[in-house]
């Protein structure tokens, strides 16, 4: 059984839908990245999951428990956790203090879950007792992460977490999602950069213009044409495909 099953989602801003009939899933310890071009709706799909937009039509679960209709701090206590592309951070506060604020609802051991989520970090370690806000930007993403872990959830959402970093930040941002997602935790990524997503995933959804179009082994899905795709064509011109005879 997945972690997390999203089946048919539907959802927008007021009546207008953003996405249609939007599927994923996500297995326990495996890294899932969406990918497509501006405007297919990654980030618009990710808040809905998370409660932070209505969802029309669709079901949400995580670990088998029916999530769909719940308030975000009530899908956050399911064991869904969601970090933004900004204000992913309380700047004027600690990095341990960050911590402390995603472990809201956590009633003990919060001094040593925040022990553990900073060796997941090593670079949050040394800056324990630093404002979030001198952090650089990638540290500030990582804080976002290591506070999402706090509650121990099932399923990660992050939403372009490498997004404005230099090249060698994000692939410290990359190894930390696969360290996450070593820990047992599925991670799903929103990231607009494709060759970075197919690199360090193992399974890839592509969206184009609202929908399902493609799925696949990451490594499969990067062989595609995925430029013509997202124009709207090939991946035998299908409205939703898979590639290679995938199976989840």
């Amino acid at each position: 059984m997945s972690v997390l099953s999203a089946e048919g989602v539907t959802a927008g801003y007021g009546k207008v839908p953003i996405v249609q009939a939007v599927s994923v899933r996500a297995e326990a310890g495996q890294v899932v990245s969406i990918v497509g071009p501006n405007g297919a709706g990654k980030s618009t799909f990710l808040k809905s999951l998370f409660g932070l937009l209505r969802k029309i039509e669709g079901r949400v679960e995580v670990d088998g428990r029916d999530i769909t209709r719940l308030a975000p701090h009530r899908i956050a206590n399911s064991g869904m956790a969601y970090v933004p592309q900004v204000n992913n951070v309380f700047p004027s506060m600690s990095v341990v203090e960050n911590l402390e604020m995603g472990a809201f609802s956590r009633r003990a051991g919060m001094e040593k879950r925040i022990e553990e989520v900073l060796a997941i970090f090593p670079d949050l370690m040394a800056a324990r007792r630093g404002k979030a806000g001198v952090l650089s930007g990638g540290q500030r993403n990582m804080l976002g992460m290591a506070r999402a872990l706090m509650l121990a959830p099932k399923v990660v959402l992050l939403d372009e977490p490498t997004a404005g970093l230099s090249p060698a930040y994000t692939t410290v941002v990359w190894k930390q999602v696969r360290r996450i997602a070593a820990e047992g935790t599925a991670v799903v990524v929103v990231e607009q950069n494709v060759d970075l997503a197919v690199s360090h995933s193992d399974w890839t959804y592509v969206l184009v213009a609202g929908r399902n179009r493609l799925e696949g082994p990451a490594a499969e899905v990067g062989k595609e044409d995925l430029s013509s795709i997202f124009l709207g064509g090939g991946a035998q011109d299908t409205q939703s495909g898979s590639v290679s005879g995938a199976e989840r």
